[in-house]
């Protein structure tokens, strides 16, 4: 997996579900390249480690999981940090109904 073909994937997942970077004083595509190279050299890691599929799939769910851990408890940090720790909740209920199917 290239930098590149990174960089167009994360953008055509963006057309779907676009991250809010709240006016930081970063430039935003140059976030995406930087996390892009990150992401992409984590994978050329683990080739050259000549980790099995298994191995590359189940370390990247883990990534991926604690990613997501650490997108909702900043976004519940955020919204308890405006007065919004009811929102808070109800975020953190919703997604555990949905993880419930």
């Amino acid at each position: 997996m290239t930098e590149d073909l990174l960089v167009q994937l994360i953008a055509e997942v963006e057309k779907e579900d676009p991250v809010d970077f709240a006016n930081l004083p970063f430039d935003e595509q140059m976030l995406r390249n930087l996390v892009c190279k990150l992401v992409a050299h984590q994978l050329s890691q683990m080739e050259a480690a000549h980790f099995s599929q298994d191995d590359v799939i189940a370390s990247l769910s883990a990534s991926i999981a604690k990613l997501v851990l650490e997108n909702l408890v900043l976004n519940a940090r955020l919204l308890t940090l405006q007065g919004h720790g009811e929102s808070a909740r109800e975020l953190l209920e919703r997604i555990a109904r949905q993880a419930r199917g």
